[in-house]
Protein backbone atom coordinates (compact mmCIF):
# COMPACT_ATOMS: atom_id res chain seq x y z
CA UNK A 1 0.00 0.00 0.00
CA UNK A 2 2.95 2.25 0.41
CA UNK A 3 4.02 1.99 -2.87
CA UNK A 4 0.74 2.70 -4.19
CA UNK A 5 0.40 5.97 -2.37
CA UNK A 6 3.77 7.20 -3.43
CA UNK A 7 1.97 6.76 -7.58
CA UNK A 8 -1.33 8.99 -6.43
CA UNK A 9 0.60 12.40 -7.36
CA UNK A 10 2.06 10.73 -10.88
CA UNK A 11 -0.96 9.72 -11.47
CA UNK A 12 -3.08 13.26 -11.07
CA UNK A 13 -0.62 14.73 -12.90
CA UNK A 14 -1.33 13.07 -15.69
CA UNK A 15 -4.75 13.37 -15.47
CA UNK A 16 -4.13 17.13 -15.14
CA UNK A 17 -1.89 17.37 -18.55
CA UNK A 18 -4.70 15.17 -20.13
CA UNK A 19 -7.60 17.59 -18.96
CA UNK A 20 -5.45 20.70 -20.19
CA UNK A 21 -4.81 19.07 -23.58
CA UNK A 22 -8.20 18.76 -23.95
CA UNK A 23 -8.98 22.43 -22.66
CA UNK A 24 -6.44 22.70 -25.44
CA UNK A 25 -8.38 21.05 -28.17
CA UNK A 26 -11.88 22.67 -27.23
CA UNK A 27 -10.64 25.78 -27.69
CA UNK A 28 -9.27 25.13 -31.48
CA UNK A 29 -12.14 23.56 -32.17
CA UNK A 30 -14.52 26.56 -30.84
CA UNK A 31 -11.82 29.10 -32.65
CA UNK A 32 -12.50 27.29 -36.02
CA UNK A 33 -16.10 27.17 -35.39
CA UNK A 34 -15.42 31.11 -34.94
CA UNK A 35 -13.95 30.87 -38.24
CA UNK A 36 -16.34 29.10 -39.98
CA UNK A 37 -18.84 30.80 -38.93
CA UNK A 38 -17.57 34.37 -40.22
CA UNK A 39 -16.46 32.70 -42.89
CA UNK A 40 -20.40 31.74 -43.45
CA UNK A 41 -21.52 35.06 -42.65
CA UNK A 42 -18.49 36.44 -45.23
CA UNK A 43 -20.29 34.74 -47.59
CA UNK A 44 -23.88 34.78 -46.89
CA UNK A 45 -22.72 39.01 -46.55
CA UNK A 46 -21.44 38.25 -50.22
CA UNK A 47 -24.32 36.49 -51.43
CA UNK A 48 -26.31 39.60 -49.95
CA UNK A 49 -24.61 42.18 -51.49
CA UNK A 50 -24.33 40.24 -54.76
CA UNK A 51 -28.19 39.99 -55.30
CA UNK A 52 -28.88 43.08 -53.36
CA UNK A 53 -26.60 45.55 -55.25
CA UNK A 54 -24.89 43.80 -57.72
CA UNK A 55 -28.75 42.88 -59.26
CA UNK A 56 -28.75 46.08 -59.69
CA UNK A 57 -25.91 46.56 -62.62
CA UNK A 58 -25.82 47.27 -66.16
CA UNK A 59 -23.48 44.26 -66.78
CA UNK A 60 -23.89 41.06 -66.35
CA UNK A 61 -22.05 39.71 -62.87
CA UNK A 62 -21.40 35.66 -62.46
CA UNK A 63 -19.46 33.85 -60.11
CA UNK A 64 -17.81 30.67 -60.87
CA UNK A 65 -16.15 27.84 -59.42
CA UNK A 66 -12.92 26.38 -59.76
CA UNK A 67 -14.58 23.86 -62.83
CA UNK A 68 -16.22 27.21 -64.38
CA UNK A 69 -19.73 26.53 -63.32
CA UNK A 70 -21.66 28.78 -62.67
CA UNK A 71 -22.78 29.57 -58.89
CA UNK A 72 -24.56 32.61 -59.25
CA UNK A 73 -25.63 35.36 -61.70
CA UNK A 74 -27.30 38.85 -61.44
CA UNK A 75 -29.95 40.56 -63.26
CA UNK A 76 -28.14 41.60 -65.98
CA UNK A 77 -26.63 38.36 -66.94
CA UNK A 78 -29.85 36.84 -66.81
CA UNK A 79 -30.71 38.71 -69.51
CA UNK A 80 -27.61 38.85 -71.36
CA UNK A 81 -28.26 34.70 -71.55
CA UNK A 82 -32.07 35.47 -72.71
CA UNK A 83 -33.31 32.40 -70.12
CA UNK A 84 -34.19 31.63 -66.51
CA UNK A 85 -32.12 31.82 -63.61
CA UNK A 86 -32.14 28.06 -63.45
CA UNK A 87 -31.16 27.27 -66.75
CA UNK A 88 -28.31 29.49 -65.91
CA UNK A 89 -26.90 28.09 -62.44
CA UNK A 90 -24.96 24.28 -62.48
CA UNK A 91 -24.17 25.24 -66.00
CA UNK A 92 -20.54 25.62 -67.35
CA UNK A 93 -20.13 29.78 -68.59
CA UNK A 94 -18.22 27.77 -71.85
CA UNK A 95 -21.63 26.16 -73.17
CA UNK A 96 -22.85 29.98 -73.73
CA UNK A 97 -19.60 30.55 -75.54
CA UNK A 98 -19.65 30.97 -79.82
CA UNK A 99 -17.94 27.84 -80.91
CA UNK A 100 -15.17 29.55 -82.73
CA UNK A 101 -14.35 31.76 -79.10
CA UNK A 102 -14.08 28.89 -76.56
CA UNK A 103 -10.05 28.28 -77.24
CA UNK A 104 -9.89 32.33 -75.91
CA UNK A 105 -12.45 31.55 -73.13
CA UNK A 106 -9.94 28.78 -72.03
CA UNK A 107 -7.01 30.74 -72.19
CA UNK A 108 -8.37 33.59 -70.07
CA UNK A 109 -9.68 30.88 -67.32
CA UNK A 110 -6.69 29.01 -66.70
CA UNK A 111 -4.27 32.28 -66.95
CA UNK A 112 -7.54 33.30 -64.23
CA UNK A 113 -6.68 30.49 -62.56
CA UNK A 114 -2.85 30.61 -62.75
CA UNK A 115 -1.63 33.63 -61.96
CA UNK A 116 -4.79 35.37 -59.76
CA UNK A 117 -4.33 38.52 -61.50
CA UNK A 118 -6.93 40.14 -63.37
CA UNK A 119 -8.10 38.92 -66.81
CA UNK A 120 -9.92 40.77 -69.57
CA UNK A 121 -10.85 39.72 -73.18
CA UNK A 122 -13.27 40.05 -76.03
CA UNK A 123 -15.50 36.91 -76.66
CA UNK A 124 -18.45 36.37 -79.05
CA UNK A 125 -21.29 34.66 -76.67
CA UNK A 126 -24.80 32.95 -77.65
CA UNK A 127 -28.10 33.32 -75.72
CA UNK A 128 -30.46 30.75 -75.62
CA UNK A 129 -32.53 31.98 -77.82
CA UNK A 130 -30.33 32.03 -80.16
CA UNK A 131 -28.75 35.52 -80.21
CA UNK A 132 -25.17 36.22 -81.45
CA UNK A 133 -23.23 38.92 -79.08
CA UNK A 134 -19.76 40.43 -78.49
CA UNK A 135 -18.89 40.94 -74.72
CA UNK A 136 -16.13 42.33 -72.85
CA UNK A 137 -15.04 40.10 -70.49
CA UNK A 138 -13.19 40.62 -67.15
CA UNK A 139 -12.66 38.16 -64.24
CA UNK A 140 -10.30 37.66 -60.99
CA UNK A 141 -9.94 35.17 -58.79
CA UNK A 142 -11.44 35.15 -55.12
CA UNK A 143 -10.00 33.47 -52.22
CA UNK A 144 -12.43 33.22 -49.27
CA UNK A 145 -11.47 32.06 -46.31
CA UNK A 146 -9.22 28.64 -46.38
CA UNK A 147 -12.30 26.38 -45.51
CA UNK A 148 -14.41 27.66 -48.45
CA UNK A 149 -14.00 26.71 -52.01
CA UNK A 150 -12.40 29.05 -54.73
CA UNK A 151 -13.91 31.25 -56.55
CA UNK A 152 -14.31 33.86 -59.83
CA UNK A 153 -15.87 36.95 -60.16
CA UNK A 154 -16.24 37.37 -63.85
CA UNK A 155 -18.20 40.48 -65.40
CA UNK A 156 -19.83 40.72 -68.87
CA UNK A 157 -20.33 43.82 -70.75
CA UNK A 158 -22.09 43.77 -74.29
CA UNK A 159 -20.02 45.29 -77.07
CA UNK A 160 -22.22 44.44 -79.31
CA UNK A 161 -22.89 47.94 -81.08
CA UNK A 162 -19.19 48.78 -80.47
CA UNK A 163 -17.68 45.64 -82.51
CA UNK A 164 -20.30 46.24 -85.15
CA UNK A 165 -19.70 49.99 -85.55
CA UNK A 166 -15.93 49.31 -85.37
CA UNK A 167 -16.34 46.74 -88.39
CA UNK A 168 -18.53 49.36 -90.62
CA UNK A 169 -15.31 51.80 -89.89
CA UNK A 170 -12.35 49.32 -90.82
CA UNK A 171 -15.65 48.63 -93.87
CA UNK A 172 -15.04 52.27 -94.65
CA UNK A 173 -11.62 52.63 -94.16
CA UNK A 174 -10.99 49.81 -96.47
CA UNK A 175 -13.59 51.66 -99.24
CA UNK A 176 -11.69 54.54 -98.38
CA UNK A 177 -8.53 53.38 -99.17
CA UNK A 178 -9.29 51.53 -102.22
CA UNK A 179 -10.69 54.89 -103.67
CA UNK A 180 -8.05 57.01 -102.87
CA UNK A 181 -6.10 54.31 -104.66
CA UNK A 182 -7.95 53.88 -107.68
CA UNK A 183 -8.59 57.73 -107.78
CA UNK A 184 -4.55 58.30 -107.93
CA UNK A 185 -5.34 59.65 -104.30
CA UNK A 186 -2.91 60.43 -101.18
CA UNK A 187 -3.97 62.11 -97.63
CA UNK A 188 -1.98 64.71 -96.09
CA UNK A 189 -2.12 66.32 -92.53
CA UNK A 190 -0.69 69.72 -91.56
CA UNK A 191 -1.08 70.53 -87.96
CA UNK A 192 -1.91 74.31 -87.07
CA UNK A 193 0.02 74.93 -83.91
CA UNK A 194 3.45 73.32 -85.18
CA UNK A 195 3.01 73.83 -89.08
CA UNK A 196 4.44 70.49 -89.12
CA UNK A 197 3.28 69.22 -92.37
CA UNK A 198 2.39 64.95 -93.49
CA UNK A 199 2.39 63.56 -96.54
CA UNK A 200 1.57 59.83 -97.51
CA UNK A 201 4.34 58.16 -99.85
CA UNK A 202 1.38 58.81 -102.73
CA UNK A 203 1.67 61.91 -102.55
CA UNK A 204 5.57 61.57 -102.62
CA UNK A 205 5.39 60.92 -106.21
CA UNK A 206 2.63 63.51 -106.92
CA UNK A 207 4.90 65.89 -105.39
CA UNK A 208 7.91 64.57 -106.93
CA UNK A 209 9.96 64.86 -103.71
CA UNK A 210 13.53 63.99 -104.41
CA UNK A 211 14.87 60.85 -103.05
CA UNK A 212 11.48 59.92 -101.09
CA UNK A 213 12.95 61.90 -98.39
CA UNK A 214 10.76 64.85 -96.82
CA UNK A 215 11.63 67.03 -93.79
CA UNK A 216 8.28 67.58 -92.61
CA UNK A 217 7.79 71.06 -93.04
CA UNK A 218 5.63 73.31 -94.51
CA UNK A 219 7.46 75.69 -95.93
CA UNK A 220 9.14 72.41 -97.71
CA UNK A 221 6.27 71.36 -99.06
CA UNK A 222 5.38 74.92 -100.57
CA UNK A 223 8.60 75.26 -102.69
CA UNK A 224 7.96 71.45 -104.43
CA UNK A 225 5.39 73.49 -106.05
CA UNK A 226 5.47 74.97 -109.49
CA UNK A 227 6.91 78.19 -109.91
CA UNK A 228 3.84 79.98 -110.94
CA UNK A 229 1.66 78.64 -108.74
CA UNK A 230 3.42 78.70 -104.99
CA UNK A 231 2.31 82.11 -104.18
CA UNK A 232 -1.79 81.58 -104.69
CA UNK A 233 -1.22 77.81 -102.96
CA UNK A 234 0.16 79.82 -100.24
CA UNK A 235 -1.83 82.76 -100.41
CA UNK A 236 -4.91 79.85 -100.33
CA UNK A 237 -3.16 78.02 -97.38
CA UNK A 238 -2.94 80.88 -94.99
CA UNK A 239 -6.53 82.30 -95.82
CA UNK A 240 -7.71 78.82 -94.73
CA UNK A 241 -6.01 78.45 -92.05
CA UNK A 242 -6.85 81.76 -90.40
CA UNK A 243 -10.38 81.46 -91.33
CA UNK A 244 -10.44 77.60 -90.59
CA UNK A 245 -12.13 77.28 -93.97
CA UNK A 246 -12.14 74.31 -96.31
CA UNK A 247 -9.77 74.58 -98.99
CA UNK A 248 -9.89 73.57 -102.37
CA UNK A 249 -7.47 74.55 -105.23
CA UNK A 250 -5.60 72.91 -108.09
CA UNK A 251 -2.09 73.43 -109.09
CA UNK A 252 1.16 71.77 -110.79
CA UNK A 253 4.07 70.01 -109.87
CA UNK A 254 7.21 68.84 -112.13
CA UNK A 255 7.61 65.81 -111.72
CA UNK A 256 11.33 63.63 -111.54
CA UNK A 257 11.25 63.35 -115.23
CA UNK A 258 10.01 66.98 -116.18
CA UNK A 259 6.82 66.33 -116.81
CA UNK A 260 4.02 69.49 -115.45
CA UNK A 261 1.61 67.10 -112.80
CA UNK A 262 -1.69 68.77 -112.13
CA UNK A 263 -2.93 67.95 -108.49
CA UNK A 264 -6.39 68.75 -106.95
CA UNK A 265 -5.67 69.74 -103.00
CA UNK A 266 -8.95 69.42 -100.93
CA UNK A 267 -9.29 70.26 -97.08
CA UNK A 268 -11.02 71.07 -94.22
CA UNK A 269 -10.08 71.31 -90.22
CA UNK A 270 -10.67 69.14 -87.89
CA UNK A 271 -10.75 69.90 -84.11
CA UNK A 272 -10.86 67.29 -81.55
CA UNK A 273 -11.01 67.70 -77.48
CA UNK A 274 -7.03 67.15 -76.48
CA UNK A 275 -5.88 67.13 -79.36
CA UNK A 276 -4.36 70.02 -81.09
CA UNK A 277 -6.18 71.38 -84.05
CA UNK A 278 -5.15 69.54 -87.30
CA UNK A 279 -5.79 70.51 -91.42
CA UNK A 280 -6.42 66.62 -93.25
CA UNK A 281 -7.43 66.27 -96.64
CA UNK A 282 -6.85 64.25 -100.10
CA UNK A 283 -4.51 65.57 -102.83
CA UNK A 284 -5.71 64.04 -105.88
CA UNK A 285 -3.35 63.56 -109.28
CA UNK A 286 -5.51 65.15 -111.99
CA UNK A 287 -3.22 65.20 -114.77
CA UNK A 288 -5.07 62.47 -116.97
CA UNK A 289 -8.20 64.14 -116.20
CA UNK A 290 -6.68 67.64 -116.98
CA UNK A 291 -5.64 65.97 -120.30
CA UNK A 292 -8.77 64.67 -121.70
CA UNK A 293 -10.83 67.90 -120.52
CA UNK A 294 -7.86 69.67 -122.76
CA UNK A 295 -8.50 66.93 -125.40
CA UNK A 296 -12.54 67.30 -125.48
CA UNK A 297 -12.14 70.79 -125.76
CA UNK A 298 -10.04 70.89 -128.30
CA UNK A 299 -12.28 67.88 -130.37
CA UNK A 300 -14.91 69.95 -129.34
CA UNK A 301 -13.59 73.05 -131.33
CA UNK A 302 -12.94 70.79 -133.85
CA UNK A 303 -16.51 69.41 -134.28
CA UNK A 304 -17.32 73.01 -134.13
CA UNK A 305 -15.12 74.37 -136.95
CA UNK A 306 -16.60 71.44 -139.06
CA UNK A 307 -20.00 72.28 -137.94
CA UNK A 308 -19.60 75.74 -139.69
CA UNK A 309 -17.82 74.16 -142.77
CA UNK A 310 -20.35 72.26 -143.28
CA UNK A 311 -22.50 75.19 -142.60
CA UNK A 312 -21.25 76.97 -145.09
CA UNK A 313 -20.93 74.19 -147.41
CA UNK A 314 -24.79 73.54 -147.13
CA UNK A 315 -24.91 77.38 -147.68
CA UNK A 316 -23.21 77.42 -150.67
CA UNK A 317 -24.68 73.89 -151.63
CA UNK A 318 -28.38 75.49 -151.20
CA UNK A 319 -27.36 78.62 -153.40
CA UNK A 320 -26.09 76.92 -156.38
CA UNK A 321 -29.07 74.59 -156.37
CA UNK A 322 -31.34 77.42 -156.47
CA UNK A 323 -29.57 78.88 -158.90
CA UNK A 324 -29.55 75.86 -160.63
CA UNK A 325 -33.59 75.78 -159.97
CA UNK A 326 -34.07 79.06 -160.99
CA UNK A 327 -31.97 78.71 -164.21
CA UNK A 328 -33.25 75.49 -165.71
CA UNK A 329 -37.02 76.16 -164.84
CA UNK A 330 -38.52 79.42 -164.19
CA UNK A 331 -35.97 81.49 -165.92
CA UNK A 332 -36.73 79.17 -168.95
CA UNK A 333 -40.13 79.21 -168.57
CA UNK A 334 -40.42 83.28 -168.59
CA UNK A 335 -38.32 83.38 -171.52
CA UNK A 336 -40.24 81.35 -173.43
CA UNK A 337 -43.01 83.28 -172.63
CA UNK A 338 -41.26 86.32 -173.70
CA UNK A 339 -40.63 84.76 -177.01
CA UNK A 340 -44.41 84.07 -176.92
CA UNK A 341 -45.30 87.29 -176.37
CA UNK A 342 -42.94 88.60 -179.11
CA UNK A 343 -45.24 86.49 -181.84
CA UNK A 344 -48.08 87.82 -180.72
CA UNK A 345 -48.64 90.94 -182.81
CA UNK A 346 -47.56 88.86 -185.93
CA UNK A 347 -49.59 85.59 -184.74
CA UNK A 348 -52.62 84.43 -187.09
CA UNK A 349 -54.07 83.01 -183.59
CA UNK A 350 -53.49 85.10 -180.53
CA UNK A 351 -55.85 83.56 -178.83
CA UNK A 352 -53.83 80.09 -179.21
CA UNK A 353 -50.25 82.12 -178.41
CA UNK A 354 -51.92 83.38 -175.18
CA UNK A 355 -53.28 80.29 -174.08
CA UNK A 356 -50.02 78.90 -174.03
CA UNK A 357 -48.26 81.86 -172.69
CA UNK A 358 -50.70 81.07 -169.71
CA UNK A 359 -49.73 77.25 -169.46
CA UNK A 360 -46.48 78.39 -169.28
CA UNK A 361 -47.21 81.16 -166.64
CA UNK A 362 -48.98 78.31 -164.23
CA UNK A 363 -45.57 76.05 -164.47
CA UNK A 364 -43.57 79.22 -163.41
CA UNK A 365 -45.67 79.69 -160.69
CA UNK A 366 -45.81 75.84 -159.94
CA UNK A 367 -41.93 75.86 -160.23
CA UNK A 368 -41.62 78.97 -157.95
CA UNK A 369 -43.88 77.50 -155.30
CA UNK A 370 -41.41 74.05 -155.30
CA UNK A 371 -38.44 75.92 -154.93
CA UNK A 372 -40.23 77.60 -152.32
CA UNK A 373 -41.23 74.96 -150.32
CA UNK A 374 -37.48 73.58 -150.72
CA UNK A 375 -35.90 77.06 -149.13
CA UNK A 376 -38.72 77.23 -146.04
CA UNK A 377 -42.23 75.39 -146.77
CA UNK A 378 -45.15 77.60 -144.86
CA UNK A 379 -46.77 74.57 -144.69
CA UNK A 380 -44.28 73.59 -141.60
CA UNK A 381 -44.93 76.46 -139.24
CA UNK A 382 -48.27 76.21 -139.96
CA UNK A 383 -49.63 72.53 -140.18
CA UNK A 384 -46.74 70.96 -138.65
CA UNK A 385 -43.80 68.07 -139.35
CA UNK A 386 -46.82 65.38 -140.11
CA UNK A 387 -48.26 67.64 -143.03
CA UNK A 388 -45.07 68.52 -144.33
CA UNK A 389 -43.46 65.70 -144.54
CA UNK A 390 -47.11 64.16 -146.34
CA UNK A 391 -46.87 67.28 -148.59
CA UNK A 392 -42.87 66.66 -149.71
CA UNK A 393 -44.42 62.77 -151.02
CA UNK A 394 -47.05 64.04 -152.78
CA UNK A 395 -45.23 67.04 -154.42
CA UNK A 396 -41.96 64.67 -155.08
CA UNK A 397 -44.29 61.52 -156.50
CA UNK A 398 -44.23 60.92 -159.88
CA UNK A 399 -46.35 58.03 -162.14
CA UNK A 400 -42.38 56.03 -161.85
CA UNK A 401 -41.65 56.91 -158.08
CA UNK A 402 -43.77 56.73 -155.69
CA UNK A 403 -43.02 58.21 -152.07
CA UNK A 404 -45.12 56.48 -149.23
CA UNK A 405 -44.91 57.83 -145.67
CA UNK A 406 -45.43 56.47 -142.31
CA UNK A 407 -46.20 58.62 -139.47
CA UNK A 408 -46.76 58.18 -135.91
CA UNK A 409 -47.69 60.23 -133.00
CA UNK A 410 -46.20 63.38 -134.48
CA UNK A 411 -50.16 65.14 -133.85
CA UNK A 412 -48.42 66.98 -131.09
CA UNK A 413 -46.13 69.42 -131.59
CA UNK A 414 -42.34 69.51 -131.44
CA UNK A 415 -40.35 73.48 -131.35
CA UNK A 416 -39.96 74.42 -134.67
CA UNK A 417 -36.36 74.27 -134.90
CA UNK A 418 -36.15 70.83 -134.27
CA UNK A 419 -38.84 69.70 -136.51
CA UNK A 420 -37.31 71.68 -139.33
CA UNK A 421 -34.05 69.40 -138.80
CA UNK A 422 -36.11 66.50 -139.24
CA UNK A 423 -38.01 67.80 -142.37
CA UNK A 424 -34.16 68.74 -143.74
CA UNK A 425 -32.68 65.23 -142.84
CA UNK A 426 -35.51 63.84 -144.70
CA UNK A 427 -35.48 66.04 -147.23
CA UNK A 428 -31.54 65.09 -148.13
CA UNK A 429 -32.88 61.73 -147.86
CA UNK A 430 -35.12 62.21 -150.45
CA UNK A 431 -33.24 63.67 -152.83
CA UNK A 432 -30.04 61.22 -152.39
CA UNK A 433 -32.75 57.97 -153.35
CA UNK A 434 -33.98 60.62 -156.16
CA UNK A 435 -30.57 60.92 -157.58
CA UNK A 436 -28.65 57.79 -156.87
CA UNK A 437 -30.95 54.89 -156.13
CA UNK A 438 -33.08 54.48 -159.34
CA UNK A 439 -36.07 52.79 -157.31
CA UNK A 440 -39.55 53.31 -157.87
CA UNK A 441 -41.03 53.15 -154.09
CA UNK A 442 -39.32 55.16 -151.33
CA UNK A 443 -40.89 54.95 -147.76
CA UNK A 444 -40.69 57.80 -145.07
CA UNK A 445 -41.20 56.46 -141.48
CA UNK A 446 -41.09 58.86 -138.61
CA UNK A 447 -42.04 57.58 -134.95
CA UNK A 448 -42.06 59.72 -131.71
CA UNK A 449 -41.70 58.29 -128.37
CA UNK A 450 -39.14 59.02 -125.71
CA UNK A 451 -36.92 59.02 -129.09
CA UNK A 452 -37.08 60.03 -132.51
CA UNK A 453 -36.87 57.16 -135.15
CA UNK A 454 -36.40 57.88 -138.71
CA UNK A 455 -36.20 55.30 -141.44
CA UNK A 456 -36.21 56.24 -144.95
CA UNK A 457 -35.67 53.01 -147.61
CA UNK A 458 -35.77 52.41 -150.97
CA UNK A 459 -36.21 49.20 -153.52
CA UNK A 460 -33.35 50.85 -155.88
CA UNK A 461 -29.98 49.22 -156.59
CA UNK A 462 -28.11 49.78 -153.39
CA UNK A 463 -24.41 50.26 -153.21
CA UNK A 464 -22.13 47.79 -151.18
CA UNK A 465 -21.81 49.35 -147.74
CA UNK A 466 -17.71 49.19 -146.95
CA UNK A 467 -16.84 52.06 -144.73
CA UNK A 468 -19.65 54.09 -143.62
CA UNK A 469 -17.36 57.62 -143.68
CA UNK A 470 -16.75 56.82 -147.82
CA UNK A 471 -21.02 56.67 -147.77
CA UNK A 472 -21.12 59.78 -145.72
CA UNK A 473 -18.63 61.94 -147.81
CA UNK A 474 -19.75 60.52 -150.90
CA UNK A 475 -23.64 60.51 -150.62
CA UNK A 476 -23.45 63.85 -149.24
CA UNK A 477 -24.70 62.90 -145.68
CA UNK A 478 -22.06 65.06 -143.83
CA UNK A 479 -24.45 67.81 -143.12
CA UNK A 480 -27.00 65.19 -141.61
CA UNK A 481 -23.92 63.61 -139.33
CA UNK A 482 -24.11 67.52 -138.20
CA UNK A 483 -27.32 67.70 -137.53
CA UNK A 484 -27.34 64.48 -135.68
CA UNK A 485 -24.63 65.99 -133.09
CA UNK A 486 -27.40 68.66 -132.44
CA UNK A 487 -29.07 65.75 -130.73
CA UNK A 488 -27.10 63.01 -129.92
CA UNK A 489 -28.29 61.19 -132.94
CA UNK A 490 -27.07 57.97 -134.30
CA UNK A 491 -27.07 57.19 -138.07
CA UNK A 492 -26.89 53.42 -139.81
CA UNK A 493 -27.25 52.41 -143.25
CA UNK A 494 -27.96 49.10 -144.90
CA UNK A 495 -27.70 48.61 -148.20
CA UNK A 496 -26.54 45.73 -150.84
CA UNK A 497 -26.29 46.13 -154.31
CA UNK A 498 -29.80 44.99 -155.97
CA UNK A 499 -31.28 45.06 -152.40
CA UNK A 500 -32.10 48.65 -151.84
CA UNK A 501 -31.34 50.63 -149.16
CA UNK A 502 -32.25 51.44 -145.46
CA UNK A 503 -31.25 54.20 -143.28
CA UNK A 504 -32.18 54.55 -139.88
CA UNK A 505 -31.39 57.50 -137.39
CA UNK A 506 -32.32 57.78 -133.33
CA UNK A 507 -32.57 61.37 -131.89
CA UNK A 508 -32.76 62.12 -128.72
CA UNK A 509 -34.78 65.13 -128.25
CA UNK A 510 -35.07 67.08 -124.27
CA UNK A 511 -38.20 68.39 -124.00
CA UNK A 512 -38.51 71.78 -123.93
Amino acid sequence: MAGDTRDVPQYERHLQSLLENLHLHQAELEMQNDELRIANEKLELQQIKFSGIYDLAPIGYFILDKTGIINEVNNAGISLLETGKGVILNNLLQSFIAPDYRDAYHIFFREMLNTGVKQSCQLKMNSRKGREFYVQMEGITVTPARSLPLQFDIAVMDITERVQAEKVLAKTKERLELALEASASGTWELELDTMKFYLDEFNYQTCAIPGGKFDGRYQTFINLIHPDDRASVDQQFRVALNSQMPIDLVCRFDNQSGHTCFASIRGHVITEPNQPNRFIGIMMDITSKRKLEEETANAKLDQQKNIALATIHAEEGERARISEALHDSVSQLLYGIRIKLGTLLDAENPAEVMRNVYELLDLAVVETRNISFELAPAILSDFGLKATIDEMARRLSTPKMQIRTKLSRLNERLSLQVEANIFRILQELVNNALKHSEASLITLEVKKSKIIEICVSDNGKGFKTARPEDIASGSGLASIRNRLSLYNGCLDIESKPGKGTVVKIKLEITPE
